[in-house]
């Protein structure tokens, strides 16, 4: 430290809250969805599409469920991760659950034309699956309560 306190910059810089040393992630990066979120989001969304479908026929849901495990899985973790890494410097969740839930409407009415129920009760069943696969981690992402850079102050 010099003897002259108004030339040691780092203590008399502005004050500036930083990651803590144990956030492996980008500083600006405020939720992160792990693999473990990942996969209980995946595992929610493809009960809740089945579930939705066994109020229509519980033949259907059987059949669904059987018939969709394999892509949902596949599919979910690619658009999951796609989209959880897309959102990472976004702090609010219900943000993320939006997200999700327009994400997988739009990826999917392009399809919902094959199905016999109609192209948009297939789409938003998807779309209200994966809303809820996202919902249902809320407390398992992992998260920075830093505040940024640019307002030191704020706190949430």
């Amino acid at each position: 430290m010099s003897q002259e306190p108004w030339t040691d910059e780092d203590e008399y810089s502005l004050a500036v809250r930083r990651p803590s040393s144990d956030w492996r992630y980008g500083a600006k990066d405020r939720v992160v969805l792990g693999g473990k979120g990942l996969a209980v989001g995946i595992a929610v969304a493809h009960l809740t599409f089945c579930i939705f479908w066994a109020f229509h026929s519980l033949g259907w849901a059987l059949i669904l469920f059987i018939y969709s495990l394999l892509p949902a899985w596949v599919v979910g973790a690619v658009v999951g991760s796609l989209v959880g890494l897309a959102l990472r410097r976004v702090r609010n969740q219900w943000l993320h659950v939006a997200a999700f839930f327009t994400v997988g409407l739009l990826m999917c009415l392009p399809f919902g034309g094959l199905s016999a129920t109609g192209p948009l009760l297939f789409s938003l069943s998807i779309a209200l699956a994966a809303g809820v696969g996202r919902l249902a981690i809320w407390r398992l992402v992992v998260t920075n309560e830093q505040p940024s850079r640019e307002n030191p102050l704020s706190h949430k």
